[in-house]
């Protein structure tokens, strides 16, 4: 589903977002990419969303090879994602239900599934007798239940997730970390950006862990459900 082959991304002559990353994730994995603040997580998210450009190496997602990939596809490529950010990026002048139906309105659907996609996507978390209220009014974890809302409204197949509980609770990030696995259990690929040790002790997920830029390793499960080391390839991770 991902698969990135000697990227970097270089921001200033010798100074480096990523450098030499590599990876392969299959599709309906659910991976965390771990990191400490600063490490490139954000960047490499930015980059499998195509809102930025390597430097160098190659990016495939799906079929999609992006160094043969036209401005004009791009808008279809995206709407095969959905991007769930940490401070939400929410529309306060708007309603919860003209916030998740955004996407929608911009992919030019027809109101009647529009109407359709957005009181699904709100039942999904646990909103739908919130469609009419403003933003403002609801709490931190009702926020980022919009956000989620609003990023899987267009049913997308892959679901980028860049620190979604950094501002929350331990008890509404499990709340949210739990909507992002019923998602990945219905088929969607979660690449899942998070530096809150809590979530990786607890949701012992493949990770893809950045230094600096580099990634320095990966890990998975085994039968007793302590994560180890591998340098071998994991079951969904090179």
């Amino acid at each position: 589903m991902i698969a990135f082959e000697h990227v970097s991304l270089e921001y200033l002559p010798g100074r480096f977002a990523l450098q030499d990353v590599s990876f392969t994730l299959s599709a309906g994995s659910f991976t965390f990419l771990t990191g400490h603040s600063g490490a490139g997580k954000s960047s490499l998210l930015r980059l499998v969303a195509r809102l930025e450009r390597p430097s160098s190496g190659e990016i495939q997602v799906g079929n999609i090879h992006y160094s043969h990939l036209r401005p004009r596809q791009e808008p279809a490529l995206r709407q095969q994602m959905g991007i769930v950010f940490q401070d939400n990026q929410l529309l306060l002048d708007r309603s919860v239900f003209d916030n998740v139906a955004f996407p929608l309105i911009i992919g030019g659907y027809r109101y009647n599934d529009i109407k359709t996609r957005v009181s699904a996507a709100l039942k999904r978390v646990g909103l739908a007798d919130k469609a009419l209220e403003n933003p403002q009014v609801l709490s931190g974890g009702e926020q980022q239940r919009i956000g989620i809302a609003r990023a899987v409204v267009a049913r997308p197949k892959l679901l980028l997730a860049d620190e979604p509980t950094g501002n929350l609770d331990p008890d509404i990030s499990a709340e949210i970390m739990h909507l992002f696995m019923q998602f990945n259990a219905s088929g969607v690929t979660v690449l899942f950006a998070t530096h809150d040790q809590s979530l990786l002790d607890t949701f012992r997920y493949p990770r893809l862990q950045l230094l600096n830029g580099t990634l320095t390793g990966a890990s998975r499960e085994t039968a007793s459900g302590q994560a180890t080391p591998s340098s071998r390839n994991p079951d969904n991770v090179r």
